[in-house]
C-alpha cells in the first residue's frame, strides 16, 4: 500500500509542481542584454551570429532570422531617427557595424567595461580601440542607464563600412552577412537565396541590385495603372451624376479609397520584399509616406466638403442662404484642422519634429495672412454676415448709396443685384462695417400718397369720400387694420389735399405692388361712384372786364351781417359743424 501510494505521488508530483520558467537564451522575448558596454558589444555580435548562423541552414526559413535580427538592433540608440525608419535603418545599421567589427576586430570581451568596472571608474561612455564606434549610456528617455551603441555611431555605420570594406575578414567572421540582407527578398535572411540568381541580376545599380529596380519599377507601373484606371472610373461615374442633376462626388470618394489601398500595397510589396537598402530605403519610406497622407488629405477635403451639401438637399435649404452658407464654412475650416493635423503627423513621421512644423505652419499663416489682409478682411467679415444674419438671400436692402435685392452671399464679397439690373459686388469687409437698412425685414410695409381733388368738391362729398377710403382699407385683407390715417390733410396749390397713410402686410416687394395697386383702383372706383374728381396743375385766367365795358365791383355787405356769418361757425351757432356733416369718422377715433 505504501510503495503504491509512493508511485502514485510521483507520477501526480509534475501535475502539482510549479510551471518551470524558460530559459534565458531559449525565450524568444528575451531582450538584449545593455547592462554594460561589454554586455551590449556581446548582444550585437551574438545575435547577430546567430541569425547567420540560421540563415547558413537550408532548412530554416527567413523567418526564424527575425528575433536575434531584432534584438541586434535593440542595442543601438535609435533616439535620432524616426520613429516610421527606427527598425529598417536600426537593422541595416547594425548589420554595417558587424561588418565593420568583422575586419577592424573587437577587444577580448573581459577587456571591455563590464558593469563592476562602469561602476567604479564611472565610465559613461566606451570606444572601440582605433575607431570611432562608441558605446555610451543613455542619459534620458524611456532606456535611461542602458549601455547602447550612440547616435553618431548609428548615423556613421554607412560611413564605417565603406572606409572599411577592402579590408579582409578576420577570423570567426559572418561574411557577406549585409549582402545576404540587401539581396534577400521580404524579411530576414537568407545566404542560400541569391544561388540560383544570374549574376546581372545580383549587380549593384546605385547601391541597389538589378533584382530590386526591376521589381520597384514594374510594381509602380502596374501600380500607377490600376490607379489611373481607379481614377477614370470614378470621374464617369460622377459625369454620370451629374447629368442626372445628383450633386454627390461618390465615385472620386471611392476612387481616393482605393488608391489608398493600392498605395498599402505597393508600399508592402516594395518595403518588405523589394527592401531597399541605404539611402534608397530612407527616400522610398517618405516618398510613400508623402503620397500615403496626400490621397487621405484629398479623401478629407473630399469628404468633409460634400457633408454640407448631403445636408443642405436632405433638409432642403436654400443652396445660397446663410444657413447653407455657414453650413459650408464651418466644415471648410474642419477640413483645414484635418489638413493641419495630417501635415503635423506625417511630418513627425518622416523625421520633421512637430513643433518645428507647427511653428511653420504659424509663420507660414502669418506669412500669408500679412499679405492677404484684404482677403482675410473679408473672410471675417462673411463669417461675422453668416453669424449676425443682417439680411438674408432674396431680401431688399439699402446700403450706404447701393440699393437692390441680395443675390448672392459669399466669401469674399456680397452681390446685390439692383433695380436697374445691374449686379453689384461689395466686400464684406465693407458690408460688415456698413449701416444696411432691411427692407426685407420688415413686418409692414408703409404706403403713403396725397390725393388732390379739385376745389369744387362740396364738404359732404369730402367726408363721403373719406368715409368710402377708410373702408377700403379696412376691407383689403393684406392691409393694417389697427393704425392708418385718413384725412383732409392740406389746401393745395392744385387742389384739396387728401393724406393717405397704411401699412401693407405682405412677404416681398411684388406683393407690396400689388396690393398697393388694388387699393388705388378701389379709390379710383370710389371717385367715380360719388362724383370726385382728382385735380391736376392747371391756371385758370379769370377776366375781370371786357374792353369796352364798365368795371363790376362786388356788392359791399354789412359789417354787422359778416359779423354774423362769422358766429354762425362758431360754439353752438346754426352752421358749426365741428365734427363734420357724420359722414365719416376718423379710423383713430373708431379704436
Amino acid at each position: 500500500m505504501t510503495v503504491s501510494l509512493i508511485l502514485l505521488w510521483l507520477a501526480a508530483a509534475p501535475l502539482f509542481a510549479a510551471p518551470r520558467a524558460i530559459e534565458p537564451l531559449a525565450n524568444p522575448l528575451r531582450p538584449p542584454d545593455t547592462s554594460s558596454p561589454q554586455a551590449t558589444a556581446r548582444s550585437l555580435i551574438v545575435n547577430l551570429e546567430e541569425a547567420y548562423k540560421i540563415a547558413e541552414d537550408p532548412g530554416k526559413s527567413r523567418e526564424e532570422t527575425l528575433e536575434p535580427l531584432r534584438r541586434a538592433w535593440r542595442t543601438l540608440d535609435l533616439s535620432g531617427v524616426p520613429a516610421e525608419f527606427a527598425a529598417d535603418i536600426g537593422l541595416e545599421a547594425a548589420l554595417l557595424l558587424k561588418e565593420t567589427i568583422d575586419r577592424v576586430g573587437l577587444p577580448p570581451y573581459e577587456e571591455i567595461p563590464d558593469a563592476r568596472r562602469v561602476e567604479i571608474d564611472e565610465i559613461l561612455k566606451w570606444r572601440i580601440p582605433y575607431t570611432e564606434i562608441t558605446i555610451a549610456q543613455v542619459q534620458e528617455g524611456t532606456r535611461t542607464g542602458e549601455w547602447l551603441f550612440s547616435p553618431l555611431t548609428v548615423e556613421r555605420a554607412e560611413s564605417f563600412f565603406e572606409r572599411v570594406s577592402d579590408l579582409p575578414y578576420r577570423a570567426e567572421a559572418t561574411p557577406g552577412l549585409y549582402d545576404a540582407y540587401s539581396l534577400t527578398p521580404g524579411p530576414g535572411l537568407s545566404l542560400s537565396w541569391n544561388a540560383g540568381l544570374p549574376a546581372w541580376l545580383g549587380r549593384q545599380v546605385l547601391g541597389q541590385t538589378a533584382w530590386q529596380w526591376i521589381a520597384a519599377v514594374v510594381v509602380l507601373m502596374a501600380g500607377f495603372a490600376l490607379g489611373v484606371a481607379g481614377y477614370r472610373a470614378g470621374r464617369r461615374a460622377d459625369k454620370r451624376r451629374r447629368e442626372q442633376h445628383q450633386i454627390s462626388r461618390r465615385g472620386a470618394i471611392l476612387a481616393l479609397l482605393f488608391g489608398v489601398v493600392l498605395v498599402q500595397g505597393v508600399k508592402y510589396f516594395i518595403n518588405e520584399i523589394v527592401n531597399f537598402t541605404g539611402h534608397m530605403l530612407i527616400l522610398d519610406k517618405q516618398f510613400f509616406v508623402i503620397l500615403e497622407y496626400t490621397l487621405l488629405g484629398w479623401l478629407a477635403v473630399l469628404i468633409l466638403t460634400q457633408i454640407p451639401e448631403v445636408v443642405i438637399r436632405s433638409r432642403h435649404l436654400r443652396p445660397r442662404g446663410i444657413d447653407s452658407q455657414l453650413l459650408r464654412l464651418g466644415f471648410k475650416l474642419l477640413a483645414f484642422v484635418a489638413i493641419a493635423a495630417l501635415v503635423v503627423d506625417g511630418a513627425q513621421r518622416i523625421g520633421l519634429p512637430a513643433y518645428s512644423v507647427i511653428t511653420g505652419l504659424g509663420v507660414g499663416g502669418l506669412a500669408v495672412a500679412l499679405a492677404a489682409r484684404e482677403t482675410l478682411a473679408n473672410l471675417l467679415g462673411s463669417l461675422a454676415i453668416m453669424l449676425d444674419r443682417p439680411f438674408r438671400i432674396g431680401d431688399w436692402i439699402k446700403m450706404n448709396d447701393n440699393e437692390g435685392t441680395v443675390e448672392d452671399i459669399g466669401f469674399r464679397s456680397t452681390r446685390i443685384r439692383t433695380f436697374y439690373d445691374s449686379l453689384l459686388s461689395v466686400p464684406n469687409s465693407v458690408t460688415v462695417n456698413a449701416a444696411i437698412d432691411n427692407m426685407g425685414e420688415r413686418t409692414y410695409r408703409r404706403v403713403t400718397t396725397k390725393l388732390n381733388i379739385r376745389y369744387d368738391t362740396g364738404p359732404e362729398r369730402i367726408e363721403a369720400f373719406l368715409e368710402g377710403i377708410k373702408e377700403i382699407i379696412k376691407a383689403n385683407p393684406a392691409t393694417r387694420k389697427d393704425y392708418f390715417h385718413v384725412v383732409m390733410h392740406d389746401f393745395g396749390p392744385h387742389g384739396l389735399d387728401v393724406l393717405l397713410y397704411f401699412f401693407l402686410q405682405v412677404p416681398d416687394w411684388s406683393a407690396e405692388l400689388v396690393e398697393r395697386q388694388r387699393v388705388f383702383l378701389e379709390i379710383m372706383r370710389l371717385a367715380d361712384r360719388l362724383g370726385v374728381e382728382f385735380a391736376f396743375p392747371t391756371q385758370t385766367i379769370e377776366v375781370e372786364t371786357m374792353p369796352g365795358q364798365p368795371h363790376q365791383a362786388r356788392p359791399v355787405q354789412e359789417p354787422t351781417v359778416l359779423s354774423a356769418v362769422a358766429r354762425d361757425f362758431g360754439a353752438n351757432g346754426s352752421a358749426a359743424r365741428p365734427r363734420g356733416l357724420g359722414l365719416f369718422t376718423p379710423p383713430c377715433e373708431e379704436r
